[in-house]
Order: C-alpha cells, then structure tokens, then sequence
C-alpha cells in the first residue's frame, strides 16, 4: 500500500496528491486522490475564495491497467464564497460535471466503435452496460459533406427502419465513405442531393454506379455536367454469369461423375485465360472440347475481356460492337440479356477505359457493413447504423 504523495512518481495522475495506491483482493486497483488546495473563483459572482465548505468522494472508473479495472476515490472539496454565499465543487481535469468516467477511459471506448465490432462486445469489454455505450456513440452526429468531383454510388442490403436496402455514397478518389442513404428509390435520392447547391451539383464531374436505372435517372436529373461510369466489376459479371448459366445447362447433359468435375472446375472456366497455369489450360481444353456452345460462350468472355484493353472510348465503342455482331452469330439464348443491357448503357460502359475509377472501394465498405450487421445481430435504428458506417469507415 502505497501512503505518502507520489504524485511526481506516477505520470497518469499528474497535478493530484495521491492519498493511496491498492489492489483490491477482488482483482481491481483502487487509488485515493485529491486535488492541491488552490484559490478558486465562485462561477456565481466572479469573486475568488478558498473556503472550504465540505467534501465529498466520488468514485470514477479508468482505464485498466495491467488488464485489471482501476477505480479512482477522488476527495473533491465544496467551497463556499464569502461574498455571494453559494457553494460549489473544485474543477479537476480528470471528469468533467456530472460524469463518473475519466476522459482517458471515453477516449478509448470511442477508438474501439472504429473495429467492426457490437456495442455489446465494447460494453463488455470495459464493464459498462450496453445501454451507456449506446448512449455516447448516440452524441457522434455527421453533417453534410462536401461533394467532390467523383463520386461513387452503390447499394446494400442493410434492413434498417424497415426498408430492405440503403445506399453507400462514397469517393473512390480519396477513399473516404461520404453518407449512407436510408433508401434507394429515386425520390430519397433526389431529397438527398437537393440539399446542395446548384453549384455544387455542376461541380461533379463523373459518376461511378452499377447499371441501376434508377441511379442513373436521379444523376441525369441533379447533375448536368456529371458524366455516368459503368463500373467494371458489375458489367463483366453479368458476362461471367451468362456464361455460367451456359455450363450449368450443358453438363447437365453429362453423367454424374463427368458433372461434378465440370462442376468443380468452374473457376478455370470463369477466370482470364491469360491468367491461367499451363495445367490449367489444359483442364480448360478439356472442358471445351466437351461443348461448342460452351466454347462459344468462352470466346464471347474473353472477347468481352479485350474491350477494356482499348485505350480511348472510341475504340472501345468498336470493339463492343463487334462483340455485339459476335454475340448475335452465336446466337446464345443465355447472352441476350447482356445484349439488351449493354446497348442501353453503351455510353456509360466504354467510358471504363478512359477514366480508372470503379466502385471497388465502395464494394470493400459494403463488405464491411455486412459484417457489422452480422455480429450486431441486425440493425434498426438508420441514424445510428449510418453514423456507425461513418465512424467506422472514417
């Protein structure tokens, strides 16, 4: 037990005369502090005093030290003023008014909301209820930012207050997630981003979105000079998929054991040939050899692929439509909704090659609300999911 004033020998209580420094037998320290007696000016009527009244203990809880919880017995005196007579508690500089935590012990409780982790895991990993952890992440509030010149847009399944998807606005320049909308609908869209200026809006130069119809509307009505970027990983999917529905349908010709193995080497099917082994290719030989509708659909992928090795729009809007003559003389029933798609946003997808932006991050932020609502077992409340999104991802 520790009984003189070692306030020079420990740093974390530094300006406190430390009466008492214990370990409880129940596995937690306790120290007894007090303030040196100062001269203090009555917030009442601006006279100074130094009569003490009484005093009173309060006990506030830190941070742990050594991983054992430490509570803190501070002997605040209650001065009274000579000249107005009302009374009043010394000011220290570990809480402030009516708390019962140190601003270390907040200030790290506020660093674990930037994990992806539950307020019930925080709450019990510093002994406090759930209840408070809410409450002070409840005083973080985000405001309107700024826009910038590119922006990305995507959506996400996040079921809270009652609606299926929300909306990630993020910037794929900066990497930095901008708002989380509580809907995707175009009427939320546009509430959203008529909050900004005229001026702001024609400061936007580009667009990054999947081929959502409604994203693409609510942009071509709030932004005049904003261009529309497909992003990439979205429009070679819907290719990858077509032609995974054309395996699906062909080895369900083949028997069984013959339909597993195509089954399990789909991924050599799936992946760029150039990126493949040379045992790789010879699996994939193999599995074309088997199918010339599926070897067609192979061709049609990789095709596909060299549209983006084009280094201006203009010939990437030329190798598109070659591979839409392509796609036409192969005449595969599973390909024609590419088709359709890619003729409506021809405009959109060729700009791919001449602006290096994607929804790459904003694909990596949505991972990551996936995982957030996972462990929190779902969320309601939209204000506080989107300032969680926002702390986390800041």
């Amino acid at each position: 037990m520790l009984t003189c004033n070692y306030s020079r020998n420990i740093p974390l209580f530094k300006g406190f005369i430390v009466k008492n420094f214990l370990e409880n037998s129940s596995g937690f320290y306790e120290v007894y502090l007090k303030m040196p007696k100062t001269v203090h000016i009555c917030p009442y009527c601006g006279h100074s005093t130094s009569y003490v009244k009484d005093y009173r203990i309060q006990i506030i809880k830190d941070t742990k030290i050594g991983g054992q919880d430490l509570f803190i017995h501070l002997r605040k005196r209650r001065y009274i003023c000579n000249h107005c007579c009302h009374s009043f508690t010394e000011s220290n500089p570990l809480i402030k008014r009516y708390q019962h935590f140190t601003g270390r012990f907040y200030t790290q409780t506020y660093q674990e909301f930037q994990s992806v982790q539950s307020f019930k895991a925080i709450a019990s990993r510093f002994g406090v209820s759930v209840t408070s952890i809410i409450r002070w992440f409840d005083k973080i509030n985000y405001g309107t930012p700024k826009l910038p010149e590119c922006f990305s847009i995507d959506e996400f399944k996040g079921n809270a207050n009652n609606e299926k998807f929300q909306c990630n606005v993020t910037d794929p320049v900066k990497h930095k997630v901008l708002d989380i909308l509580p809907k995707r609908n175009i009427e939320s869209l546009c509430s959203h981003f008529l909050q900004y200026s005229i001026q702001d809006r024609k400061q936007v130069r580009n667009v990054v979105m999947d081929l959502s119809t409604t994203f693409r509307s609510a942009v071509n009505i709030l932004f005049p000079n904003a261009k529309i970027i497909a992003d990439k990983f979205h429009v070679i999917r819907l290719v990858t998929w077509s032609m995974e529905t054309v395996r699906k349908r062909i080895q369900k010709q083949f028997h069984k054991q013959r339909r597993r193995w195509f089954k399990r080497s789909k991924k050599i099917l799936m992946a760029p040939e150039a990126k493949l082994s040379i045992e790789d290719k010879l699996v994939l030989n193999q599995m074309l050899a088997a199918s010339h509708e599926l070897e067609q659909a192979h061709i049609l992928k990789e095709r596909f692929y060299g549209i983006f090795k084009a280094k201006t729009q203009f010939e990437a809007k030329n190798e598109l439509q070659n591979w839409f003559f392509l796609a036409e003389q192969f005449n595969l029933p599973e390909f024609k909704h590419c088709i359709t798609t890619f003729t409506k946003w021809n405009d959109e997808i060729t700009r791919i090659v001449e602006h290096k932006v994607s929804n790459g991050y904003t694909e990596g932020v949505n991972n990551k609300i996936k995982v957030l609502k996972r462990i929190s077992f779902g969320v309601r409340n939209f204000n506080r999911f989107r300032n969680r999104i926002l702390y986390l991802c800041s």
